[in-house]
């Protein structure tokens, strides 16, 4: 019998295991209580007060009011939803768009794809840091500017954004446009209030939350004008057609729930082992952090290590029990990674990155295997096939 040394499991951003509470409370509306949440009869009182309530819960979360939430099928179709259904139902008023050059690629691609056809695209800078300037988003609002785009979290970099202060610039600049924020890298992890914020809609998915990656919501202030992604029926308010996915809402609504309990301590944990992770990685010669130091999602480390490439790191690193993410669980392989090349990196520094994103089940001893696993992977391969630094 083959014997394994202890591994670490640090790709919890590509995919992360269910809470088992999450699970507890989703599997009795995968059997005896499947009953359509629209129906007049009594099999539809159950699911449909369970949706009420996860609605509540995912609401709360985020310091918003429960009629604005729409749930989907994960952040990737909220995204989709908020800058293609803003575009449409604002099309009359102009079709210019705003996004940052650190937006989750889902938010990119929808909006170059709207503005292929309805008007134009303005990407704002950022610092070496992934950082928005206040100032540089209002220059790039216009008065056709329909709407602005904000990660809140970057979900390869780590950071988050100032989102107060964004959306007053915006606000400043040009009152009409609607702002989104993107919480998903950030939602059960970081504070959230909308209602604070003064933000237009938000994105959120169960990932983050340690529910379903297949449950997500967008919430919509009242008053925001919104076109449909998904045609069909009358569910969620006409906004979101297609049956609804009673089991994955009522886990994205557990998951919201726990996580608005447990959010200092879930934060606390991972912020203290990504330090932990960034020290011991840093020690290896000729490594840079990705993103900040200070102000971070917690538990996501993302490091460049000169003279590898970032998938073969990556594999080394997995033949070594330690699971990890070249460069961003979301981008094209072999790519350099667009959000590295907002910041200023160049070749081959954008090419040799490797995302280490932890859980709240994340321990001291599987970061501790990871660098080390980390380290003697890099030496290997620089003495292997060294490239140029």
């Amino acid at each position: 019998m083959v014997e394994h040394t202890p591994g670490a499991y640090l790709d919890h951003g590509a995919a992360t295991a269910i809470d088992p509470r999450v699970r507890d409370a989703m599997a009795p509306y995968l059997d005896e209580r499947f009953g359509n949440p629209e129906g007049l009869h009594d099999r539809s009182r159950d699911p449909a007060g369970a949706i009420d309530a996860a609605r509540r819960d995912v609401a709360a979360l985020i310091g918003a009011d429960a009629d604005g939430v729409i749930f989907t099928s994960g952040d990737t179709e909220s995204r989709n939803l908020a800058v293609k259904g803003v575009a449409a139902a604002n099309a009359h008023s102009g079709g210019h768009l705003v996004i940052s050059a650190v937006e989750h690629p889902a938010t990119v691609a929808a909006s170059r794809t709207v503005t292929r056809v309805t008007g134009a695209l303005t990407t704002v800078a950022v610092d070496a840091e992934g950082r928005i300037d206040p100032r540089a988003l209002a220059a790039a609002v216009r008065d056709d500017t329909v709407l602005v785009s904000i990660a809140h979290g970057q979900p390869e970099i780590g950071t988050v954004q100032d989102v107060g202060a964004l959306v007053a610039a915006v606000r400043g600049a040009g009152p009409r446009a609607a702002v989104h924020v993107d919480a998903g890298a950030t939602a059960g992890l970081v504070a959230i209030d909308v209602g604070a914020w003064g933000c237009d809609l938000l994105t959120l998915g169960g990932g983050s939350l340690l529910g379903p990656r297949w449950a997500g919501a967008l919430w919509v202030r009242e008053g925001t004008r919104l076109h449909p992604l998904i045609e069909g029926g009358l569910q969620e308010r006409g906004k979101r057609g297609g049956a609804h996915d009673v089991p994955g809402i009522v886990g994205l609504g557990e998951a919201a729930r726990l996580a608005a309990a447990e959010m200092e301590a879930r934060a606390t944990h991972m912020a203290a082992l990504g330090e932990r992770l960034i020290d011991r990685l840093l020690r290896v010669p000729d490594v840079r952090l990705n993103g900040p130091r200070r102000g971070r999602v917690p538990g996501h480390v993302q490091v460049s290590a000169g003279g590898v490439e970032g998938e073969t790191l990556t594999l080394a690193l997995a033949t070594r029990g330690v699971a990890a993410s070249p460069g961003s669980a979301c981008s094209a392989a072999g790519k350099a990674s667009p959000v590295l090349e907002a910041i200023g990196l160049e070749a081959p520094w954008t090419h040799s990155a490797v995302l280490f994103t932890l859980a709240p089940s994340t321990t001291a001893a599987e970061v501790d295997r990871a660098a080390k696993a980390f380290a003697e992977a890099v030496a290997e391969l620089r003495a292997m096939s060294p490239l140029p630094g």
